[in-house]
């Protein structure tokens, strides 16, 4: 069975949520501090979740011979897949949408992955979390109006 990219949006919740913390402030301040790491991750799934469900399309749906399961390393297959999006043939709107918030959300989580210091963090994984259930909701009603 095929896995479901989009549960990496669950994960990167969890990792995102409040209660799932170990720490606080001080002793005086019960407001729970979620761990950076935690919180870079959760931007990192909800990136990878929305990628590989915007590959899959692409790959499965659309059948982009670019994307083919034999990988030949010639593509930067992130890069690629928001751009097929970006400057669709069809002039989708939506499909538009999808590539430009790839690209919000690609650079998000290369903020995460190697910026030392990210002074909008939280701002930045709910930012985050929302393109990437944006993302996989669009694709999923590209994918509802190919099977009609």
């Amino acid at each position: 069975m095929k896995f479901n990219w989009a549960e990496y949006l669950d994960i990167a919740k969890e990792l995102a949520d409040i209660t799932s913390t170990i720490s606080t402030d001080s002793e005086t301040d019960s407001k729970p501090i979620i761990s950076e790491a935690k919180l870079r991750s959760s931007i990192s799934r909800a990136y990878y979740a929305a990628f590989c469900t915007a590959r899959n399309y692409l790959r499965d749906i659309l059948h982009d011979p670019r994307l083919s399961k034999a990988r030949t390393g010639d593509t930067n297959e992130h890069q690629y897949v928001a751009d097929e999006f970006r400057c669709n043939k069809s002039k989708n709107k939506k499909m538009i949408e999808i590539g430009n918030d790839l690209g919000r959300l690609r650079q998000s989580r290369n903020k995460a992955d190697y910026d030392d210091t990210i002074y909008t963090l939280e701002k930045q994984v709910k930012f985050s979390l929302k393109l990437a259930e944006n993302i996989i909701e669009k694709i999923t009603e590209l994918i509802k109006d190919t099977t009609k």
